[in-house]
């Protein structure tokens, strides 16, 4: 990001203790007037630094992490105290990260993700902040010393901002309150699992109020939403209750008990389980608080500063399946990616909108699958580590037909989310229809197990797995659990599973719904089910089920 975008026409950095040129320290082209130093930073200017770094943390603008604040104010006092040279991620990650003194970054990338994330955080912040006035705190690629770049503005107004970061939807985690002090370290877990969770679903902001220093304080303060719990014995048994409150209204709108024994009635996890299941089901792409301001924000008319709306708006159109909705949510996207592309969801709404058109055939608007992988690709630049990013990239490639490439983001998906629940059954999902179905439908079945909040894809994977090996039973029974509308596809699953019972008459009411919902299906038919079935055999299947059901498809 250049900082000309900021109307600055000077630029005065002082980059302390690495051995560098001005010019080369400075985004966007800009001009030093006084070269570099080495050594402890002049009192006036460190006492600059600091109260400037105050404000950053404390600014409700700012949306870095726990971690990510402790990385910037200890490299930020390195610099400033003279140590620049020493702040190597072996140091970071034994004095910030509490890694061992024999931490092997080669190993662990902690430091290195964390950078990259802080560097978006502070780029995030200053892009729809008025604190950059006067000075700027950066990261540059490749180091872990910080830049401090003291400017003065245009007199020509700046852009105008995208709304506060307030808008985009916050949750405090509220520390569990415990009965007993034995159900104190399970709390503990759970909130710190489920805290994390949220942070790889990347679809809300989450505020912890138990953290003491006032940066955190802030974010708290302005959230929307709040999550509350309590754990308990219940006849012997350890019992968790979780409830979210929407503080703009005072309601409650989602509550839930979970055990941590097993009983066939009920769903059972460990604490750290649960805190994943709670995350999954408030704060994943289908939870509660998206699909609550989507059908807000819908209300409202999706108000175009706001960048939550037009992530919010292809929510909206995913789960009302209004066909006069693609074009809006489409274009929306494509105003914000231009305003402010360092927001990895826009890119990843905006690449699953253009796949969505593309292979269910929804509108004339032109979106190859060439579209939706250069989306994905922006994606997966900005947050490298992410479930969703990788999988959207591998749903990209699977449409195209290049299985080898979708599986390696598939790999790469497992890799950097290790026991997360988030996104594991679109993972096993896609595994499946990339001709791994040993391993896929194993992913989802544990899913499944593990989290009773999953993905409706889920149920489309086993489906499909269950018509290759002819188990038409199982096959109808997943069309049946397959809950997503999702214009044809359950439609067509139905028909294609009864066809293959022999259940005519149930199989041509099925197959009429389907002509009803996509009239062109007779003639386009094996295209549609071609973009996500790529297995010929499988295909086959398919499209002999729909012909004993009465659909001739060519």
């Amino acid at each position: 990001m250049a900082i000309e975008n900021h109307g600055f026409t000077r630029l005065h950095a002082r980059h302390l203790g690495i051995a560098a040129t001005a010019e080369s320290m400075i985004p966007g082209g800009g001009t030093a007037t006084t070269p570099l130093r080495a050594g402890i930073a002049p009192e006036s200017f460190a006492s600059a630094v600091r109260a400037h770094l105050e404000r950053v943390l404390r600014s409700p603008h700012f949306d870095g992490s726990t971690r990510s604040r402790e990385f910037l104010r200890y490299v930020v006092d390195e610099v400033l105290c003279g140590r620049a040279a020493y702040l190597k991620q072996a140091a970071i990650a034994v004095e910030v990260f509490g890694r061992k003194p024999d931490f092997d970054a080669v190993i662990d990338p902690i430091v290195r993700v964390q950078a990259g994330r802080l560097r978006r955080s502070l780029e995030r912040y200053y892009l729809i902040s008025a604190d950059a006035d006067s000075m700027r705190i950066e990261l540059p690629k490749g180091s872990y010393a910080p830049v401090f770049v003291e400017t003065t503005e245009m007199s020509t107004p700046r852009p105008a901002p995208l709304e506060s970061v307030n808008n985009w939807p916050t949750v405090v985690v509220h520390p569990f309150a415990v009965h007993s002090p034995r159900d104190e370290a399970a709390a503990a877990q759970l909130c710190e699992e489920l805290t994390a969770e949220l942070c790889r679903y990347g679809i809300v902001h989450v505020s912890r109020p138990a953290d003491a220093s006032p940066s955190a304080l802030s974010p708290a303060a302005t959230a929307r939403f709040e999550l509350q719990g309590v754990a308990r014995d219940q006849s012997g048994e350890p019992l968790f209750a979780a409830r979210l409150v929407d503080r703009a209204s005072g309601q409650q709108i989602w509550a839930d008990e979970f055990r941590t024994t097993g009983r066939p009635e009920h769903w059972s996890g460990s604490a750290g389980e649960i805190g994943r299941v709670i995350a999954a089901r408030i704060g994943a792409e289908h939870g509660i608080i998206v699909r609550l301001l989507a059908g807000e924000n819908a209300t409202r008319g999706f108000p175009s500063s706001d960048p939550f709306g037009a992530v919010s708006r292809s929510h909206h159109f995913a789960f009302s399946r209004q066909s006069g909705a693609l074009v809006p949510a489409i274009e929306a996207l494509q105003q914000l990616t231009h305003r402010a592309p360092e927001i990895e969801i826009a890119w990843t709404s905006l690449a699953r909108l253009y796949l969505m058109n593309h292979s269910f055939e929804l509108s004339n608007v032109f979106t190859p699958v060439e579209m939706a992988i250069g989306c994905a690709n922006q994606s997966v630049l900005i947050e490298p580590a992410s479930a969703r990013t990788r999988c959207l990239m591998a749903t990209a490639l699977l449409v195209k037909g290049e299985l080898a490439s979708a599986r390696r983001e598939l790999d790469l998906a497992l890799r950097h989310n290790g026991e997360s629940l988030a996104y594991r059954e679109v993972i096993g999902w896609l595994m499946a229809l990339c001709g791994e179905w040993d391993q896929g439908t194993a992913l989802m079945r544990v899913a499944l197990e593990r989290n009773p909040y999953c993905q409706p894809c889920v149920n489309h994977g086993l489906w499909a797995d269950a018509m290759r090996r002819g188990d038409f039973a199982s096959a109808y029974a997943a069309a049946l659990d397959y809950r997503d509308a999702n214009f044809f596809w359950r439609d067509l699953m139905l028909t294609a599973s009864l066809g293959q019972l022999g259940r005519i008459d149930d199989a041509a009411a099925s197959a009429a719904e389907l002509l009803r919902c996509k009239p062109q299906f007779a003639y386009r038919g094996r295209r549609l089910i071609a973009h996500y079935i790529k297995s010929d055999e499988v295909r086959a299947t398919i499209v002999d089920g729909l012909r004993k059901a009465g659909v001739e498809v060519a």
